[in-house]
């Protein structure tokens, strides 16, 4: 089976995996340290500042640091010197959008599901904002009031290549019913989950934020892809100018999105570094107020001293903190900005393909995608999953998905069902044996109609199978944050007993403190390891730096983290996924290979016989098996396997070791 495209690469540890379990039910404490205050009535419009310079710990090299502002000012001189704005060699810049609509399973319309209108009036702002549309209340006559010639729209196209609206609607209820701020679960869950290659796509999140303090954050350029985009609080995005859009209070004008998406493309508030004029833009007046302005104030000059008569703070630009009511301008200074970081960091996605028209119906259109492996850490086994779609005009009744492990002779599965139109159904394909080392599992449909788009016909997942059969002990590293109190762990086994575990006290000396543990363990067992912090955010980054390593003795990493919401569980086991000291001492091996008739077991010594064999296919599914109870069945006939690669799983007591054949 050829599968050109992987969609998906996950480095997964089978036998050492992380799931994140108590997720993120109760109310976050807070997710990051703020530095702003908030507007008279409370609210927070932004949590931008504080989430990049948490971001920046860990990419120094991302907007907010010297090197990205020394790269970013070379951009803005090429483009100036070239006299054109050349970003992708067009005039215009235009951005594909997708909405991730996270609702708790309401209607559409009704609370966080809210409706297309809705999003679609969001896209409308953004547009009439960016380019000072007339008519609209984008529009301005100021001198420095800029055209960005950046538009956006809704993408066409999915990342997996199927039709879409760009509205991708989630009921994600059954992980949390709110989501956090920045640097808590909205970032450790939320976003990893459900991103589109950032790459190719703006992505925006609405919510429904736990803090109803905080009106929506943004990251800057140069952070972790998989965190990158816009959240926003649903009650904030979209305009109520809009026909059918009910929207109240004073930021119910489509604007904090605006600033937020201004923030993706590389602007400072107006107001940063105060009369210093941080926000690094030459014809933003400085604004004395490092907490920004709010309301609509007029003829207000924070910043009289050291500057000439009579220059106004910005209350209007979109980067200050006033109602959108106030709002209507992006600089000339914030364009040229924009278009260097357009140029630079997200030239990708200054340049993606994504169409912006509906895809050409067809009347064929199988589409396969991998949602789990559901990993099995202590049978060393996995049962993939994957979502069977339909985007034909047609219904689809049968089709065949063909899936392999490592390029493997591929299997089947036959489907057989009724899906119209835009419909799906999830397939759960057999269970197969987890291999030690790197692996790829790839899946691909076809039906007996000529499927007439083929780019969502394959999807890959990869993942590592590991095991820690050779350790005697895991050894825990553990840094708390400021506040050890919240934090607690325990290391159990498969019986679910709790070996070992720590709670901590509220006292300095377990705060920002390293701690080193080591736990005993057997061979074929199954354990598991789980921290806690109950106020829901983790040991990184919000109050502090901690973490926590898992290694073995020979130093390898298990598992390590720290930036968890309420709790972070870690699967390891000591059962071989390889030789022992049977296997090692009797020198088993196998001959001749190739075979083309019978396959020989060699041992050593032949009176210390193994227990049985079994012979696998590639996909992990057994061929046949037998006891061993003489030398003479030792001797196997492979007549009746076709041509191709197969294993031979040989067994003593619970100890095992797989060893590949050809057959000829």
């Amino acid at each position: 089976m050829n599968c050109p495209m992987k969609k998906i690469t996950l480095s997964i540890f089978i036998l050492a995996c992380f799931s994140c379990s108590s997720i993120l039910q109760a109310q976050i404490k807070s997710d990051i340290n703020r530095t702003s205050k908030p507007s008279p009535d409370g609210i927070y419009r932004c949590s931008s500042d504080e989430y990049n310079a948490e971001l920046l710990k860990q990419h120094p090299n991302m907007m907010g640091s010297r090197s990205f502002e020394k790269k970013l000012e070379n951009k803005i001189k090429e483009l100036k010197a070239s006299k054109t704005r050349s970003v992708n060699g067009a005039t215009l810049v235009r951005i594909p959008v997708v909405v991730h609509v996270i609702h708790n399973g309401t209607a559409i319309g009704v609370g966080a599901n809210i409706s297309d209108a809705q999003v679609l009036s969001q896209i409308q702002v953004l547009n009439e904002d960016f380019r000072k549309m007339a008519g609209t209340r984008g529009e301005n006559s100021h001198p420095d009031g800029a055209d960005t010639n950046i538009e956006f729209y809704l993408a066409r196209e999915d990342a997996d290549c199927n039709p879409t609206t760009g509205i991708n609607r989630l009921d994600l209820s059954s992980i949390s019913t709110t989501w956090s701020g920045p640097g808590g679960n909205s970032d450790s869950v939320l976003k990893p989950m459900t991103i589109w290659d950032p790459s190719r796509y703006l992505n925006m999140w609405t919510v429904t934020l736990d803090d109803n303090t905080l009106l929506g954050y943004a990251q800057f350029p140069g952070g972790p892809a998989e965190t990158d985009g816009v959240v926003m609080g649903y009650e904030y995005f979209g305009s109520n100018d809009a026909p059918g859009v009910t929207l109240s209070g004073v930021y119910n004008l489509g604007r904090t999105t605006t600033h937020e998406v201004g923030h993706f493309f590389g602007l400072f508030h107006t107001f940063d570094g105060g009369c210093s004029d941080g926000d690094l833009v030459a014809d933003t007046p400085p604004t004395a107020d490092t907490d920004g302005n709010y309301g609509c104030p007029t003829g207000l000059d924070s910043c009289p001293v050291g500057t000439p008569d009579g220059i106004l703070d910005m209350i209007e630009n979109y980067m200050d903190y006033t109602d959108d009511a106030c709002m209507n301008i992006f600089t000339n200074g914030q364009s040229a900005r924009m278009d260097a970081v357009l140029a630079g960091l997200r030239a990708s996605l200054a340049n993606s393909t994504v169409p912006d028209t509906p895809l050409a119906p067809v009347n064929y259109d199988g589409s396969i995608k991998i949602t789990s492996l559901n990993l099995d850490p202590c049978s060393g086994t996995f049962t993939p999953e994957v979502r069977l779609a339909n985007y034909g005009t047609v219904t689809l009744t049968s089709a065949t998905i063909a899936y392999d492990l490592n390029n493997g002779t591929p299997a089947n599965y036959n489907w057989t069902g009724s899906l119209a139109e835009g419909q799906s159904e999830i397939v759960n394909l057999p269970t197969m044996v987890t291999p030690v080392g790197n692996n790829d599992f790839n899946v691909e449909v076809s039906q007996s109609n000529t499927d007439q788009r083929v780019c969502n016909d394959t999807d890959s997942d990869s993942f590592i199978g590991v095991s820690y059969d050779n350790t005697t002990q895991i050894h825990l590293t553990l840094n708390t944050d400021d506040f050890a109190e919240e934090i607690s762990w325990e290391f159990k086994d498969s019986s679910n007993t709790v070996l070992y575990s720590q709670t901590y006290t509220n006292s300095p000396a377990n705060d920002n403190a390293t701690f080193n543990y080591s736990f005993d363990v057997v061979v074929d067992e199954c354990y598991t390891f789980t921290i806690s912090d109950s106020a829901g955010d983790g040991i990184c980054c919000g109050y502090g730096t901690g973490s926590y390593e898992l290694r073995a003795d020979d130093n390898s990493l298990i598992a390590s983290g720290g930036s968890y919401a309420f709790s972070e569980t870690t699967t390891m086991s000591t059962t071989a996924l390889s030789m022992d000291d049977y296997f090692k001492n009797n020198k088993v091996s196998i001959y001749p290979n190739p075979t083309q008739t019978d396959l020989t077991i060699s041992l050593l010594n032949p009176k210390q016989l193994p227990n049985g064999f079994q012979v696998y296919n590639m996909l992990g599914q057994a061929i046949f098996s037998k006891s061993i109870s003489t030398e003479e069945d030792l001797k196997i006939n492979t007549s009746i396997l076709s041509n191709g690669m197969y294993f031979i799983k040989i067994s003593k007591g619970s100890r095992s070791i797989a060893i590949p054949f050809i057959k000829k």
